[in-house]
């Protein structure tokens, strides 16, 4: 929502009684408090009652829920909510951090050619909690292949191999990367436009294209705040056209006690995970005979939807804010005469024809909006729009 909103949600004691209070608290000058008392739901901000509804049935809300809003992993937990959270470094405020996970990343795709003599390597980044590898492979990856290669790793940190740096020119990297025949390595090379080329050893067996930055040596790693956490499926240069890669998915932290927090943050996460809470509370189902993704909502969370959206809306009108409703396609030529089909064609749903014209599903509003301003005689008076 575009005023920002967080929703707190207190627990409900054992009995059920007494008066349950959900908090939408927005980022401007009032806070909403949604009541329910039995069988009435009332909301109310600092200034004014917005609007009084009967709901048949109670609400039963059972979790607690909060979201940080500077970026930051917090850990809550219902039984922590009275104490001070505990903060995880993120790869911004830990240059170290960062670091290790990339390391991480090297030393992973290492231990999986160890492994898989066959496997071909990609691309390694760090992501916003940990890291990941994409490889091309004869056979799938199993959930049983990821403890050996934690396995593997272990080792690798355990031998306290040195990571180096070293520049070569474009040629000799593409003489080493055809010598070990590998044919993602050399379509990365090409895509580097500078000179020298970079390379990072670990120890005198393996090594890939890389800027850095690394830890000195493998046993910088502590082998006890890594964990490998999923394998997925993803397209080459993210191109349902090109081959299909096996990704994994690991993370790694400074220490093992930030891993433990880590761990558990996320079994904390899907305690509030939307789509298990939704179904749980029966507010909404995601119905996929209708299509993957799309949402249906269920009386309860009709009425919670609804709640929310009359006061976003009462938010905006008291800040100046006008709203309109336009159609939801319109003819092609609008969309080229904007430029929109040019530049977000590859994103958009296929056209429609009807009766001879194509039609398009828009993927905003404001070449509507602009049709609405060309409406009529417009005056300075008018502005600011």
């Amino acid at each position: 929502m575009g005023t920002g909103f967080i929703l707190h949600v207190p627990r409900v004691g054992k009995n059920g009684g007494g008066m349950n209070r959900l908090i939408l608290e927005s980022k401007h000058s009032s806070n909403a408090c949604f009541y329910n008392s039995h069988s009435t739901l009332s909301i109310t901000t600092h200034r004014n009652v917005i609007s009084s509804r009967s709901i048949h049935r109670k609400l039963s809300i059972r979790a607690v829920t909060s979201a940080p809003t500077d970026g930051s992993n917090t850990v809550l937990t219902s039984e922590e909510s009275e104490s001070k959270p505990v903060k995880l470094p993120t790869n911004d405020s830990s240059p170290e951090l960062l670091k290790i996970r990339h390391t991480t990343a090297h030393v992973m795709a290492m231990a999986v050619q160890r492994l898989f003599p066959d496997a071909q390597v990609t691309i390694g980044p760090w992501i916003e909690n940990g890291f990941y590898y994409d490889f091309a492979m004869p056979e799938a990856f199993v959930e049983e292949d990821l403890k050996k290669i934690k396995k593997e790793i272990d080792r690798i940190i355990k031998a306290n191999l040195p990571l180096r740096r070293e520049e070569v020119s474009r040629e000799e990297a593409e003489r080493r990367i055809k010598e070990i025949n590998e044919p993602y390595k050399l379509e990365i090379l090409q895509s580097i436009k500078t000179e020298p080329i970079t390379i990072y050893h670990i120890g005198d067996e393996w090594w890939d294209l890389c800027a850095g930055p690394h830890v000195e040596t493998t046993r910088k790693l502590n082998a006890k705040a890594i964990s490998l956490e999923s394998i997925a499926g993803a397209y080459w240069r993210g191109d349902e056209k090109n081959a299909m890669l096996q990704r994994i998915y690991g993370t790694a932290w400074e220490n093992p006690d930030q891993l433990k927090q880590y761990v558990r943050m996320k079994e904390e996460a899907k305690k509030r995970d939307h789509r298990v809470l939704g179904q749980k509370l029966d507010l909404f189902s995601i119905q996929e005979d209708a299509g993957q993704g799309f949402v249906f909502w269920h009386p309860k969370g009709a009425m919670i939807r609804q709640i929310i959206e009359d006061f976003w809306k009462k938010q905006h009108v008291e800040a100046g804010y006008e709203f309109l409703y336009t159609p939801h396609m319109a003819n092609l030529d609008l969309w080229k005469t904007s430029g929109h089909f040019d530049f977000y064609q590859e994103s958009m749903f296929d056209q429609m024809e009807v009766e001879t014209e194509q039609f398009q599903i828009k993927p905003m509003n404001c070449p509507f909006h602009c049709l609405v301003y060309k409406q009529g005689l417009k005056s300075y008076r008018d502005l600011p729009l």
